[in-house]
């Protein structure tokens, strides 16, 4: 019989989402790829236990979460001067091209011309 109230819970702390034994549910996201299946099995939960955490402490689903963090670094690393062709591997993208379409659907932008952009705010770099 299912139960009513989860006995999961994500918290929000800030930016920062943390799961019950103190793991940073983005930090894992990470370490596992970005894979939901992957992070539900490192917290022993269900995908969909995880998507319902998640959902109650975010408004989001899980996946949609993760592609936002993930853009989100892609940006910082660009900012840090690192090449498009290092920051898709460093992210877990298995093929360039998959990296590509998901900055232009995110960004509306193309990879060279994001890099531009980013670069163009940070002239340090």
């Amino acid at each position: 019989m299912a139960q009513d109230s989860p006995k999961f819970k994500i918290t929000r702390e800030g930016q920062r989402f943390v799961c019950p034994d103190g793991q940073d549910l983005l930090e894992l996201a990470e370490a596992e790829d970005f894979s939901v299946s992957g992070v539900a099995e490192s917290l022993g939960l269900t995908n969909r236990q995880l998507e319902y955490a998640v959902e109650r402490a975010s408004g989001l689903r899980p996946k949609e979460l993760f592609r936002r963090h993930r853009m989100l670094l892609a940006r910082r690393l660009v900012a840090e001067g690192f090449s498009l062709q290092v920051i898709a591997q460093r992210l877990g993208f298995k093929h360039y091209t998959h990296f590509a379409s998901e900055v232009k659907s995110y960004f509306d932008l193309p990879p060279r011309q994001f890099q531009k952009s980013v670069r163009a705010l940070c002239p340090e770099t």
